[in-house]
């Protein structure tokens, strides 16, 4: 997909077709962070997104969003995570695209949890659940049920008494 994307890109280059040059750029920075790459694809991303923008494509624009928050939240940045989510949710919400509201929500809530944002995390996994049900895409619905049972049943700070380092599970405590 990468090396497609990739020809793709420069085929749109060489044809000065900047709209279709924002897609694929979009393209060429998620698969390269699909695969690991993420300064390859936030490079990619961030230059699609004023193409996005100078055209007037929202689309395109929340998707190139949603990829930096992507980038962002995997290479720890989980606070440039939510503002990235939160500005494609914003532009997803107003072309009311259901679909990718639902993959955005489910996404948001991973660097909320990484920040310890648990009740905002439960709320948009609370809203992505019910958009995957509502769109019949029960698979996506079981992933983040699993997911909001998991943060439901995570230990709050200060619950029975126990320290953070009471509770720890790990090799080093057995």
């Amino acid at each position: 997909a990468l090396d497609h994307s990739t020809r793709a890109l420069d085929f749109y280059r060489t044809l000065d077709q900047q709209v279709w040059e924002a897609e694929a750029l979009n393209e060429v920075g998620w698969c390269a962070a699909r695969l690991g790459d993420y300064d390859t694809g936030r490079t990619h991303c961030r230059a699609a997104l004023p193409l996005h923008q100078h055209h007037n494509y929202p689309e395109g624009e929340a998707a190139t969003l949603g990829n930096l928050g992507y980038i962002e939240h995997h290479t720890g940045h989980h606070r440039r995570a939510i503002r990235y989510y939160q500005q494609a949710l914003t532009l997803f919400r107003n072309i009311d695209h259901t679909h990718q509201m639902a993959i955005t929500l489910e996404r948001l809530g991973h660097p909320h949890t990484a920040l310890g944002h648990h009740t905002q995390a439960h709320a948009v996994w609370r809203e992505a659940l019910q958009l995957y049900h509502e769109q019949g895409r029960d698979n996506d619905a079981e992933r983040v049920q699993r997911q909001l049972d998991t943060l439901d049943h995570r230990p709050r700070r200060g619950e029975s008494g126990t320290s953070p380092r009471s509770r720890w599970t790990g090799p080093a405590s057995r």
